[in-house]
């Protein structure tokens, strides 16, 4: 990442790049390469990374929304179309062939073939819901979703191809060719051309894929939901109604166009005045195609083509008011052909279904039971009549032919599972939207909610029961919107049971019932100004996952009844045509008097999808998103905005971070031992199955950060999926050789545990000895102490002789002194030492006692202290007098001691009765205390259980808000695509704008700018001003440098090691005077090298107080880096001084000297220390 260089959102590309330039409280300002200046917050900017294209997105370095982006954008430009991300797949519609994709040659390349080991494609989706039904004998489901237009309708085909010409070899009666070929026929019968797509697919279907134990096709079946009624009797501006009017009108040959009464497209009011198109013709004869091969005859096509020619000619019917009392209608003159034509055509008698069309049965009352009498219509009502007739006409012939395809794929008895592709309308949003985009998108929000469910919770909740330590994810749940839905339906259903229902009433009463939800608005808080002039009574607005659409309810209680008037189909009934009987056949031959109770099509629609997503919950599952490039159907063109908002209304940004942390692919560790158990000798039966499975693992070298081991299930990481393959594949000789491979390693391990065992003897012998060798010092040293305990009487006897001997010079030297008597002191003194001589000798030579020893010595003193005493006393005999006042001195000050000493114990007594006053009332005091402080508690306790409580409200406000953010983001995003085809104003936000004080006070400084910041530290004279602004300077420093932390590499090259990157640990408190101190510091750090990944550099620093004013880098291989503070902030250390921990780094202070000559030597220029310090 070059620094400062990032993404920054931007509404047209997703993410633009661009360079931070100024660094907000909460948001960064960005000039990007257009020149513009963006604003966005911190968790919107994105750095960024030169990474190569990945197939996989969880292996991106950078795991955010703008990598993700640049990696689909890349590959799109490049013609990859399909990426991972773990095992869903995400397809961008290339707008153009794509033929070297598809070919046969390519699809047995996928055969066999694990996810990862090929290059992302549609057929390893095939290929792994093959492997996996096959593996684990469930059945498998692909769910095929995303916008109209984003190419899921071919997504579908390629699939369903790949398995039928795969694992189609060998069927029965070409079941794999009818598959392929009922995809064209479906399509020409229930795809339309739309605004947004050529080929939308206008009802949603689910296709069974039969298997037998074998793994071969042996059968299929396709369930249909909601075929789209209101198109065939008209469309919207620059739309087409269904192919299979197009195509028959264009390569219909003559004959049937005689039989089927064809005209040019242009005679056809219910086509709408749309023509032909270059491909309808070859469309018509693929369409001919299938019907053969699904086993129709020419006859039945026939009947087939003279419906769908019998439908467009009824569209052109017109009605006039008759002008009689009864006020009725007829025919008007100039469509009494078509109706002839229409009847001819249907089997059925002109003037009957010119009756039935005009009027209808009625039953009476208060009569005899069963009476009846038929009520003319007006022209309104006829023309209704006839729509619905059109309709229900179409419809039945579609599930007539859908129901021809199933019996084609006949159900064998032999099928065991099925491989089911969903491919379902996508999410919808026009300038115009009814109740039939009311239906889709009601769908798609509930596939939608089933992948939150699948992919997010409940592989979370996995993952927390088996213990893995995956952090939880936040996703939007859009659940809400779902119940929403499902009331306005039933309030729907209600409504249309009243005597005078109307829909006016039903979106005023469901607006007046749900006015506080959420996900509901009136049209006047449209983004578009052409719905704000709708009334509340008149439309709704839904925020659905993918952004907020506008409905209007017009004539939605007559699209969501299913019933047709009983004379229309009882004069069904009457036809001639079989074909015609065939498709009302299930029509009851009902009285008139008894009422018929059918379900309306939303109860029926909801049937269905419940049905369905109870199928698809019983399946594994498997995710194919598909995205559209831009909304103008254009090979090349990429608008990221649109893309951005539809990875992440499809959750694609959340299943992306999921997946990079969890594990995409698992085993249960009794399904993988159950599966080699068969084969394992009987040594290694006794292993427990969590045991075999890490003794497998490990046997084949993988890599512990590769997989991990939870309760029940080994779990892998991202992109393992051909070493699972390999774990699971149950080829004999493959499984004997991983049963070879795991029983040798378990004889490495037990080889490996002998050595082990081996050198632990040796060394605990090692031990022994050590051991043995402290015994005998242990021994050697007790002896020496008895030995000197039985000798010690001896020494010290001869020791306190010597001593005595001593004194014998000391009385020589006294007796010197004495003039009297001076020889018989010196004989008494000869005398001694005689005796202590011969005491001595005895002592050293004879067996004497330890007591004997003590006496002699006694004896020896004594005779030593009389004679000492008496030489003294003759001595000091003139000194007595002095000695007696001594004494009585020494009396008197032993009384006064005395006194002293009872003052002293009175006075200390007095103090011990003070302090145990003071230690009672100390005692009380901390009673006081305790109860106190136990009172506190207890307020402190009721306080953060109050602050908790505030803190879980504002972040469940915070996570609202966020989310309210990006359903806001996703609304704009479909109103400025329905502006883009419609021409249409889109509003503009009232918050869009941030007005800021242009007066810079202390008050409003958490509005400066990061420039007006810095200006101010490196010119105001206002210190405390100063101060404020340095605190907030570096405050954003601090933010930025957190950002930065949460958006480092997953992956990739080391950093160089500074200073300013180590935050982890507590900082010390600044020294006395440390503020406004300049202090010079030197650190190594290690600079990665790609020849020498050891190169050290050094890092020096000049702090002025706590903040860097100049930084400098000595890099061993490029040109030394000087930093000023006040111009080079951002590349900067961002701590303060104590947060660094360089003043507890030993050695690492140096001299201003040293730091100023190495500056100047470097070209870093002068800087003299007494001037005002730039300030960082």
């Amino acid at each position: 990442m070059q620094d400062g260089e990032v993404w920054a959102p931007n509404a047209k590309d997703g993410f633009i790049r661009g360079q931070v330039v100024e660094i907000g409280m909460n948001t960064l300002t960005i000039e990007t390469v257009n020149n513009e200046i963006i604003n966005a917050p911190y968790s919107k900017v994105f750095p960024i990374s030169n990474e190569s294209i990945v197939n996989d997105n969880c292996k991106l370095m950078q795991l955010n929304e703008a990598s993700l982006l640049e990696n689909i954008k890349l590959r799109f430009f490049d013609d990859k179309i399909y990426t991972y991300t773990a095992n869903i797949l995400t397809v961008i519609n290339p707008y153009k062939d794509l033929e070297a994709l598809y070919t046969d040659k390519t699809m047995k390349k996928y055969k066999s073939k694990s996810i990862g080991k090929l290059s992302p494609h549609s057929f390893a989706i095939g290929e792994k819901a093959y492997s996996d039904m096959m593996r684990r004998n469930i059945s498998q489901s692909v769910i095929v979703s995303g916008e109209s237009g984003s190419g899921k309708t071919e997504t579908t085909k390629h699939l369903l191809k790949y398995l039928a010409t795969v694992y189609g070899e060998g069927s029965v009666n070409a079941i794999q060719e009818r598959l392929i070929q009922a995809n064209p026929l479906m399509e020409a019968f229930g795809n339309a051309q739309t605004v947004r797509n050529k080929n939308s697919s206008r009802f949603g279907k689910f296709i069974e894929v039969n298997f037998n134990e074998a793994g071969t096709i042996v059968g299929g079946h396709i369930n249909t939901y909601l075929l789209e009624k209101s198109r065939i009797v008209g469309q919207s501006a620059g739309e087409r109604n269904y192919h299979i009017f197009y195509n028959l009108l264009s390569g219909a040959d003559d004959h049937l166009r005689s039989e089927a009464n064809l005209k040019a497209s242009e005679d056809y009011q219910c086509l709408g005045g749309t023509t032909r198109g270059e491909k309808d013709k070859a469309l018509f004869a693929t369409v001919k195609s299938a019907m053969l091969c699904i086993g129709m005859t020419e006859e039945e096509m026939t009947e087939i083509f003279k419906v769908v020619s019998a439908v467009m000619i009824f569209g052109n019917t017109q009605f006039i008011d008759s002008g009689d009392s009864k006020g009725g209608s007829s025919v008007a003159s100039e469509s009494l052909e078509t109706v002839e034509v229409s009847a001819k055509l249907l089997g059925l008698s002109s003037d009957d279904l010119r009756y039935a069309l005009t009027s209808r049965m009625m039953q009476t009352r208060n009569l005899k039971k069963g009476t009846t009498y038929m009520v003319p219509l007006k022209r309104k009502e006829a023309l209704h009549n006839r729509n619905g007739l059109c309709k229900s006409l179409y419809t039945r012939l579609f599930n007539h032919i859908v129901e021809k395809i199933n019996i084609s794929l006949p159900l064998s008895e032999e099928s065991q599972t099925y491989i089911g592709v969903l491919d379902i309308a996508g999410f919808e949003y026009f300038e115009l939207n009814s109740f039939e985009q009311f239906c889709i998108n009601y769908c798609n929000e509930k596939l939608q909610h089933f992948f939150n469910l699948r992919v997010i919770r409940e592989e979370q909740d996995l993952y927390q029961s088996e213990n893995l330590g995956v952090n939880k994810i936040e996703f939007a749940d859009n659940y809400d919107c779902i119940e929403l839905i499902e009331n306005s339906l039933y309030a729907l259903n209600e409504e249309a049971k009243l005597p005078q229902s109307d829909e006016k009433h039903f979106t005023r009463l469901f607006h007046e019932q749900n006015s506080k939800h959420f996900r509901l608005q009136v049209p006047r808080k449209s983004k578009l100004t052409s719905y704000r002039s709708m009334l509340n009574d008149e439309g709704f607005i839904i925020r659905h996952y993918a952004g907020a659409v506008c409905y209007n309810t017009s004539g939605w209680l007559d699209k969501n009844s299913d019933t047709l008037h009983s004379s229309l189909e009882q004069l069904m009934l009457t036809s001639e045509c079989s074909l015609v009987q065939t498709l009302y056949h299930d029509v009851a031959d009902v009285k008139c008097n008894k009422k018929m109770v059918q379900d309306s099509v939303s109860t029926k629609f909801q049937k269905q999808l419940n049905e369905l997503l109870d199928k698809l919950k019983g399946t594994a599952t498997s995710f194919i998103r598909c995205l559209k490039p831009n909304q103008q159907m254009k090979p090349a063109e990429f608008e990221g905005g649109k893309v951005l908002n539809q990875l992440t209304s499809l959750g694609m940004v959340t299943a992306l971070e999921l997946m990079q942390a969890g594990f995409p692919s698992r085993i249960a560790f009794k399904d993988l031992y159950d599966m080699y158990s068969k084969k394992l000798p009987k040594k290694l039966k006794t292993l427990h199955p969590r045991v075999f499975c890490s003794a497998l693992f490990r046997a084949l070298g993988m890599s512990p950060n590769d997989y991990r081991f939870g309760v029940t299930r080994i779990f892998f990481k991202p992109g393992k999926f051909a070493e699972v393959d390999l774990l699971l594949n149950d080829g004999s000789s493959h499984m004997d050789g991983m049963i070879k491979a795991v029983e040798k390693w378990i004889r490495r391990q037990c080889w490996r545990r002998l050595q082990y065992a081996v050198l632990a003897f040796n060394k605990w012998l090692k031990i022994a000895r050590w051991r043995m060798d402290c015994i005998i010092r242990i021994q050697k040293n007790i002896r020496m102490w008895n030995c000197q305990n039985e000798y010690r009487p001896r020494i010290r006897g001869v020791k306190a002789i010597k001593e005595s001997m001593a004194n014998i010079s000391v009385m020589i030297d006294i007796a010197k002194e004495i003039k009297y008597d001076r020889d018989s002191v010196f004989k008494e003194i000869e005398s001694l030492d005689e005796f202590l001589k011969t005491e001595l000798e005895s002592i050293k030579h004879g067996e004497v006692h330890t007591a004997a020893i003590q006496e002699k010595l006694i004896e020896v003193e004594e005779q030593v202290k009389i004679l000492l005493e008496k030489v003294k006393e003759t001595q000091h005999a003139d000194k007595l007098r002095q000695i007696q006042e001594e004494l009585e001195a020494q009396r008197k000050r032993k009384e006064e001691e005395e006194r002293l000493r009872k003052i002293e114990e009175e006075r200390l007594a007095e103090e011990r009765r003070i302090k145990r006053e003071m230690e009672e009332k100390r005692l009380r005091e901390i009673e006081e205390e305790k109860r106190r402080m136990a009172e506190e508690e207890k307020r402190l306790a009721a306080e953060r259980e109050k602050l908790e409580k505030e803190r879980k409200e504002r972040e469940e406000k915070e996570r609202a808000e966020k989310l309210a953010k990006e359903q806001e983001e996703r609304d704009r995003m479909i109103a400025l695509s329905i502006s883009e085809d419609n021409k249409a104003a889109v509003v503009k936000d009232e918050d869009a704008d941030i007005k800021k004080s242009t007066k810079l006070t202390k008050e409003n400084i958490k509005d400066w700018k990061y420039s007006e910041l810095r200006e101010c530290i490196n010119t105001s004279c206002d210190i405390e001003l100063l101060e404020i602004a340095r605190e907030e300077f570096h405050r954003r420093l601090k933010a930025y440098q957190q950002w930065k932390t949460v958006n480092k590499k997953k992956k990739g090259e080391p950093k160089p090691d500074l200073p300013g990157a180590k935050t982890n640990f507590t900082a010390a408190p600044a020294a006395a005077g440390a503020e406004k101190q300049h202090r010079f510091f030197k650190v190594p750090f290690m600079y990665p090298s790609f020849n020498n990944p050891n190169v050290r550099g050094w890092w020096y620093a000049h702090f002025y107080g706590k903040w860097i004013v100049r930084q400098m880098e000595i890099h061993p291989q490029k040109a030394p880096l000087c930093l000023v503070a006040g111009k080079d902030d951002l590349k900067m250390c961002e701590l303060e001084l104590s947060a660094t921990g360089l003043t507890r780094r030993k050695g690492s202070e140096i001299t201003s000297k040293e730091f100023d000559d190495l500056w100047n030597c470097c070209g870093g220029g002068s800087y003299r220390l007494g001037e005002k310090h730039q300030s960082g």
